[in-house]
């Protein structure tokens, strides 16, 4: 897979741009075996010269997000590659593209993965459903301990905790149902934090830190772009200029269905796409009042300026600019099914990668001028016409 993959990518000559003067943020979408469509887009990203300061994530977008921060530069999308060849599978049953063959050929891969994903997960032996008095990570179909061999060896936490690069893991407390940000600028990262972002259940079992059990943030939120609304209240001046880089793996728009497993699809876009648009909503009004005070504070006197309300009031005018470049994943119409996210097949996850790299590279050839100009401020996404 990574011949095939890195060939096709770097056969672009793409040459890296300066670096910009601003913070370079990615959040990274929850989707299973769909994540190997944000290895291809930031793989393009990368090329032009987009390196990360800072990446949020979940479920799959999380485990992708610790592998970019706890590798050096250099090394990201080697890394990044080496785990989608582990966790994908080969199917004996081509695509036939020419036929139109690729749901049949889906169908199989997903069937294959219920089996268990080397590297990734295996069946556990005795069946959850007849325990009784279990812990939580006892109460799952799988069991991900290849998962963690895994990442052992493709990790370096070291390098990972030394804070070059952000990093922020959403997960949700089992007891409380509280979402939570490991952040290690805040905390020192483990295997056992990745491990949490993506522990879906009941398929995977939960994670004990410190004494409670956390499981996959995408229970709760699986689009972390709320994130950013936090940083912007409580660290506003680290974050005046942001460009954010959002791949999305689940579309909230769609075609109607003429199937069953295509109306199974549709409602799984729609319920793992939801958060998307409220979050990144909020932000953009965020910003908007932020100017809206930087401008009506602007006409006030000096003697107005030094009442201490004023003051407090003034502080929350701060004339950030954010622009977010959103790709989001659509299936090719009439290829995928409903088992899509769970669909480690190797063909598969070449299809996605090579989608996520092409859409990414058009979106920065189409409107990287709009992002990269210094002519306005304020909120402003950018997404393929």
């Amino acid at each position: 897979m990574v011949e095939k993959i890195s060939t096709k990518a770097h056969a672009h000559g793409i040459k890296l741009t300066k670096k910009l003067k601003r913070k370079i943020c990615y959040v990274l979408q929850g989707g299973g075996a769909l994540g190997a469509y944000q290895v291809g887009a930031y793989q393009a990203f990368r090329e032009y010269g987009y390196s990360a300061d800072m990446i949020i994530g979940i479920s799959i977008g999380g485990v992708n997000a610790a592998i970019i921060a706890g590798n050096p530069v250099e090394k990201r999308i080697e890394k990044l590659h080496k785990f989608w060849n582990t966790v994908t599978t080969d199917v004996l049953f081509p695509m036939f593209p020419e036929y139109n063959l690729h749901k049949i050929h889906n169908w199989i891969g997903a069937h294959m993965a219920l089996a268990g994903v080397p590297g990734f997960y295996r069946p556990r032996l005795i069946n959850p459903a007849l325990l009784t008095k279990a812990t939580p990570d006892q109460l799952s179909h799988y069991d991900t301990s290849p998962l963690r061999d895994t990442l052992s060896e493709l990790i370096d936490f070291e390098y990972l905790n030394s804070k070059k690069v952000r990093l922020c893991l959403g997960s949700v407390e089992l007891g409380s149902g509280e979402f939570v940000f490991f952040d290690n600028f805040e905390q020192e990262i483990t295997l056992d934090h990745v491990l949490a972002t993506g522990a879906l259940p009941p398929a995977f079992p939960p994670v004990e830190i410190d004494g409670k059990y956390y499981v996959d943030g995408g229970v709760f939120s699986n689009t972390p772009i709320f994130k950013l609304i936090d940083e912007f209240a409580a660290k506003p001046e680290e974050m005046e200029n942001v460009l954010c880089f959002m791949i999305d793996l689940f579309s909230a728009s769609g075609p109607y269905p003429h199937s069953l497993d295509g109306m199974l699809e549709r409602v799984k876009d729609i319920q793992y796409s939801s958060h998307s648009k409220r979050p990144t909503a909020l932000v953009a009004t965020t910003q908007n009042l932020s100017h809206a005070i930087n401008y009506l504070t602007s006409l006030l006197t000096e003697e107005q300026l030094k009442i201490p309300e004023v003051q407090s009031i003034a502080k929350l005018g701060l004339a950030h600019r954010v622009d977010v470049v959103r790709l989001i994943y659509h299936s090719p119409t009439g290829t995928e099914l409903e088992s899509k996210d769970y669909n480690f097949s190797k063909d598969a996850a070449i299809v996605h990668h090579d989608m996520g790299y092409k859409d990414a590279k058009n979106l920065v050839l189409e409107q990287q001028q709009s992002w990269e100009s210094k002519g306005h401020s304020g909120f402003t996404i950018y997404s393929p016409k």
